[in-house]
């Protein structure tokens, strides 16, 4: 609150300026310049939290497939595609159940997509997929894309805190994602080679097992 209240104060401020005063083009490009900023620092501490601070969940049982098809619905009408870049969906005619919380497996398949289509600056298609797996494992999630690739030896980095190497992002999304998977007692496999695109499974166990 001691960062977000005081952020918040100086993006409305700045709004309403925006709004009230007759600017020429370059004072409008830097009041847009500064109320972005404000957003992408306030996206930033979400983050954040997101990582660092103990989530309270609304556990249910739930059919991964809706949860995918809404995420491609949400990711087509994003700032994040570009024109070259389409975004496909394969998931079975059966429910794909778990049991999670809906909100975190959308954040989920939300960072892994966008951390998808961000490797891929050029275009290409971004594929989500849920299937279902005998045994002790519920759900899989996929995700898949055609960018650049990750090196071999930075794959057992990918999920370590501002690690990221994009210039747009936090540094915390993957993070952000090993830390709700690992909560669940679910795993990630990740499958990737340069130029040719990168595979996320994660796989989700049949009973929650939460950490405490």
């Amino acid at each position: 609150h001691e960062i977000r209240n005081p952020l918040g104060s100086i993006s409305g401020s700045m709004q309403v300026l925006r709004d009230e005063l007759a600017l020429n083009g370059e004072q409008a490009q830097l009041m847009d310049i500064v109320l972005r900023e404000s957003e992408r620092l306030n996206g930033t501490i979400n983050n954040f939290l997101a990582y660092a601070r103990p989530q309270r969940f609304g556990i249910t049982r739930l059919d991964l497939r809706p949860v995918v098809q809404d995420a491609a619905l949400l990711l087509r009408n994003s700032a994040e595609v570009g024109p070259g870049h389409i975004v496909d969906v394969d998931v079975p005619s059966l429910p794909v159940w778990c049991e999670a919380d809906e909100g975190q497996v959308r954040q989920v398949i939300w960072n892994l997509a966008t951390n998808a289509l961000r490797a891929m600056p050029g275009g290409g298609c971004l594929r989500l997929g849920a299937r279902r797996e005998p045994g002790n494992v519920a759900g899989v999630l996929v995700v898949k894309d055609e960018g650049v690739g990750i090196p071999e030896a930075e794959l057992d980095a990918i999920f370590q805190p501002f690690r990221g190497s994009f210039e747009k992002g936090s540094g915390l999304g993957m993070a952000i994602v090993h830390r709700i998977v690992n909560d669940y007692g679910g795993e990630i496999r990740v499958t990737s080679k340069l130029g040719a695109g990168t595979r996320v499974e994660v796989r989700l166990p049949a009973r929650a097992a939460v950490a405490a």
